[in-house]
């Protein structure tokens, strides 16, 4: 298959895993059964350090140095079970995670997964958070260790950490949320892929007008953006991109974050929840989703309301069909795409069973018979949102990573509309504006 730009360096990981062979993580990952204490020691102001020699969590070292804790302080180092993150990439918790160390910064050391280690030295970044309800910071200055396969940094705060990739944190722990316009996104590049972290030094406006306004206007102002797997909204800000494109005709320009592991359901349902709870009369919006978000988009139409997983979900929840006036789908996988899964289907194979649902973009995206876009198709009734199907074709029926024949397996009915373009899978959005998409994207939304 081709491999578009955000998935050749998923591609080498994946390699990585597949060459490790077998199920579950290796020997550095913690059981899923519960946070387990490995080490604490009570520490001065003269310094000292904390380690894990053997046993579960071996490796693992904290390094206070002289001057960094006034008192006695007691350090506690332990695992740190995530919902999102798979043990495949072991999470640990350091505390005080409150204290700020300043111009005396203790070393931190963790188990970095022994997958990711099957082909040599990776390059990882170890990512942190105070606690479970706060936003990750990237810790770019990262030290590996292949010998003993641990990373290494220096840090003002503990938390919870974990060393993993960019990629990795895009695709497990990216928030799920609508961005506020009017709320500056702080980013970082980190091995050529920008991501959204708390301590990033580049501040990016995404879309246009305000969330505030944006719940209160109608579709003649409102365009919800969805991206893919792998996707942020940091992708759609070049100036050929279609956001661009859209800003002289819509007041607010939202875009969706979510973390895509999770599946379509999962986004879907969040999304669903926000809009329910934050909508106000008169609100309505159009989508235009991307590849995967296509998904999201439909399942948040047909099935979001009714679905009881659903965190908000309470009998009579309306649905948004009519609320959103039209789904545009840019190379959606309304039948599936074994070339958008095929990166991620060896990390599936090593996952535990009781871990998949950590990966359900996997089966939710399978081209079997059981895979979610077929069981939407087969089920799917005409309802008060008008789809439109965008696609690209570079040649043999395929975009690259969607081909055509998937993009146009959505039921269309009345006044709903299909075109292509010669473009590739990522190309429909970052190239929006040469090649015509935009024009014609625009020409859907002004259609009465």
């Amino acid at each position: 298959m081709r491999v578009r730009g955000p998935f050749r360096p998923f591609v080498a990981l994946c390699a990585l895993l597949a060459a490790c062979g077998g199920g579950g993580g290796g020997p550095s990952s913690p059981a899923r059964t519960g946070d387990t204490v490995l080490a604490s020691a009570d520490i001065g102001p003269a310094g000292g350090t904390v380690a894990v020699v053997s046993g579960l969590g071996a490796g693992i070292e904290l390094i206070v140095p002289p001057g960094a804790v006034g008192a006695s302080t007691r350090f506690t180092i332990s695992t740190a079970t995530s919902a999102t993150i798979p043990s495949l990439f072991p999470v640990f918790r350091f505390e005080p995670a409150a204290i700020d160390f300043g111009a005396a910064p203790v070393t931190v050391t963790i188990p970095a997964g022994d997958v990711l280690f099957a082909l040599g030295t990776p390059t990882l970044r170890m990512f942190r958070r105070e606690r479970a309800t706060t936003e990750w910071q990237v810790l770019s200055a990262t030290a590996v260790d292949a010998a003993t396969r641990t990373a290494t940094v220096q840090a003002t705060r503990l938390g919870e950490f974990v060393a993993w990739s960019p990629l990795l944190h895009r695709l497990f722990t990216q928030p799920g949320e609508l961005n506020d316009p009017t709320e500056p996104v702080r980013t970082e590049f980190v091995d050529g892929v920008e991501v959204a972290v708390a301590n990033g030094t580049i501040v990016r406006t995404l879309g246009a007008g305000s969330l505030q306004s944006f719940w209160s206007s109608s579709d003649d102002d409102n365009v919800l953006i969805v991206h893919g797997v792998l996707g942020s909204p940091l992708d759609f800000l070049g100036v050929d991109d279609l956001v661009e494109s859209l800003r002289p005709v819509r007041s607010n320009i939202v875009l969706y974050t979510y973390p895509s592991a999770q599946g379509v359901a999962a986004a879907a349902n969040a999304l669903y929840d926000q809009i329910l709870a934050h909508r106000q009369p008169g609100f309505g919006c159009s989508i235009v989703a991307h590849s995967m978000g296509g998904l999201v988009g439909r399942y948040l139409l047909e099935r979001s309301a009714g679905d009881p997983a659903r965190a908000g979900f309470a009998p009579g929840d309306p649905s948004l069909a009519g609320v959103v006036e039209e789904l545009i789908m840019l190379g959606a996988p309304n039948a599936g795409s074994l070339a958008a899964v095929a990166p991620f289907e060896t990390m599936f194979a090593l996952l535990p069973a009781e871990e998949r649902r950590l990966l359900q973009v996997v089966p939710d995206l399978d081209e079997t018979p059981e895979s979610l876009p077929l069981a939407m198709n087969a089920a799917y009734v005409d309802n008060a949102t008008r789809y439109h199907v965008i696609f690209g074709d570079v040649g043999g029926g395929t975009d690259g990573v969607v081909t055509v024949l998937s993009t146009l397996a959505v039921p269309l009915a009345g006044d709903e509309t299909a075109f292509g373009f010669l473009a590739a899978h990522d190309a429909l959005h970052l190239q929006a504006a040469p090649l015509g998409i935009a024009a014609r994207v625009l020409s859907l939304l002004d259609e009465p």
